[in-house]
């Protein structure tokens, strides 16, 4: 450790103060301390927040790279949701890969589509329903809408995306005779919470603040989350299942 000699030999070659030197050392200490303050903080106060969740999950798109789901199921999670087609052109590259090896482990699947203003809903739900089958999990479906894709400052575009997002659920509720909901940004939900009262939502808030079950089915709180699996660190947005073990045990693997 420096001494206060040695101190004063530097400050003296250097032509500074000591009393400079202190005050720069003291202000290290100061930060040092203060910053293991903030991150205990965030921890206790992620941990008082995650308690309040006991079911979390995550969603996995391309980005991911290969998963070994039997060893994320060891992680702690309990569900995933895997991304499957965008409008009308695209498909995730792995989700095949990933429903295959997912369906294989003890997590609970479930997939979600993104919603694109600009296909029209037939040949968005065509494109899904013919790129994915009947490989669909047992979580409920997801449509995933986008602030830009909705333009929820647009009265008039609101109006639009309700109504072509009523004849998605409808048919897709038909077609797979399972729950499908919508996923929308904090902005979406308190534009389409009233909008689509029957539809269950999964809600991207990273404050995890307390929605009832029966407007929010999940929160995915994190975007830019990673999970370490089998000692690798992979990417993918992290969720919770908004309701209790045992009502999350109703949908059957």
């Amino acid at each position: 450790m420096t001494t206060r000699q040695e101190f004063r030999q530097r400050a003296k070659k250097q032509h500074i103060p000591v009393w400079q030197w202190l005050v720069a050392v003291l202000l290290v200490f100061a930060l040092a301390g203060g910053g293991y303050g903030i991150y205990h903080w965030w921890h206790l106060r992620h941990q008082t927040m995650m308690a309040r969740y006991p079911v979390t999950g995550a969603a996995i798109d391309q980005s991911a790279g290969f998963i070994d789901f039997q060893a994320l199921s060891k992680t702690g999670l309990k569900f995933v949701y895997l991304k499957t087609t965008v409008g009308n052109r695209f498909v995730d590259d792995d989700f095949s890969g990933n429903y295959s090896r997912s369906s294989g482990s003890p997590l609970k699947v479930g997939v979600y589509l993104t919603y694109s203003p600009q296909s029209s809903v037939n040949s968005q739900l065509r494109y899904f329903e013919h790129q994915i089958g009947q490989d669909t999990g047992t979580l409920p479906i997801m449509i995933a809408v986008t602030d830009a894709g909705a333009n929820f400052d647009s009265p008039q575009a609101v109006k639009r995306t309700v109504n072509r997002l009523s004849v998605m659920l409808q048919t897709l509720r038909q077609d797979y005779a399972q729950p499908v909901g919508v996923w929308v940004s904090t902005k979406g939900y308190h534009t389409l919470q009233k909008q689509l009262p029957n539809a269950g939502l999964t809600l991207e808030d990273a404050s995890l603040k307390p929605r009832h079950q029966n407007d929010v089915q999940f929160i995915m709180y994190d975007a830019d989350g990673n999970i370490e699996v089998a000692g690798t660190k992979q990417s993918m947005s992290l969720m919770v299942y908004n309701g209790s073990k045992q009502k999350f045990s109703e949908y059957d693997n």
